[in-house]
């Protein structure tokens, strides 16, 4: 059986600040355990990206924490996480990916970036194994594709897990404005809301994507909805903690 949630990780500071979205991540993470009790999360983070083109999975048996963030203050410095690895799921996922024609490979260079492992640290402190794979600069639809690779691989209760925020605008995050929703987002859980996904995959075709620039170009969603294949989703919550910065926490069903 499997679940599939996409849900922001936001900025690092969300480790020290007294931010309620980690009471989000806690409770998301209580109910997939009483729900699933997943044995694997397979998690899709923005931050791991293939410039090459060619999808990577990690085979090492423990992925490791990375800190991949830089000039926070030393505090954040402090937390990590790390997993070990379900390397026979990861092999299974590179077998399928590359019988339906993905280009894609194994890897041993990376673990597991902040946008992983800050939300599976609050979803799950007690610990969980894992795979994480990389984005590519392809189609939504290669990503589609790449999710039901994923599906097919799995004969276990396995969680699989975008993360990203759907409005990513940087240069907003160091100005001193109010955090508002952007017209992006509102558009996004109007269709999340309305089960239109495919209206979801044709999202960089509006004008509203350039303006949100969305975190990953949105590529984890699609994993996402590729391994579920959704007939509706259920948004859970909603925050624009940073100006230029929201989150976003959705179950694909």
């Amino acid at each position: 059986m499997i679940k599939g949630f996409y849900i922001s990780h936001g900025s690092p500071t969300i480790l020290t600040e007294n931010n309620k979205w980690k009471d989000t991540l806690r409770s998301i993470g209580k109910r997939i355990k009483d729900e699933l009790n997943p044995q694997t999360v397979v998690v899709v983070s923005p931050h791991f990206f293939s410039w090459s083109g060619t999808f990577l999975v990690e085979t090492q048996e423990k992925l490791e924490c990375i800190q991949d963030y830089y000039g926070f203050p030393d505090e954040l410095y402090k937390f990590c996480y790390s997993a070990e690895n379900d390397v026979s799921l990861a092999y299974k996922i590179i077998e399928n990916a590359k019988r339906k024609g993905i280009d894609i490979a194994e890897d041993n260079k990376w673990g597991l970036d902040h946008g992983a492992w800050i939300p599976l640290m609050y979803m799950f402190p007690e610990g969980i194994r894992a795979v994480t794979l990389s984005i590519t600069d392809k189609s939504p639809e290669v990503h589609y594709k790449l999710g039901e690779a994923i599906a097919q691989s799995i004969d276990k209760n396995v969680l699989i897990l975008g993360t990203g925020s759907p409005t990513h605008i940087l240069e907003l995050f160091y100005f001193n404005i109010k955090p508002k929703q952007s017209n992006f987002d509102r558009k996004l859980i109007d269709l999340l809301n309305k089960g239109d996904f495919d209206s979801i995959m044709k999202l960089e075709e509006t004008k509203e994507w350039k303006q949100a620039q969305p975190e990953g170009f949105l590529r984890p969603m699609y994993v996402v909805m590729g391994a579920i294949k959704p007939k509706k989703a259920e948004v859970i919550d909603y925050a624009v903690p940073w100006p230029g910065v929201s989150m976003l926490a959705c179950e694909f069903k």
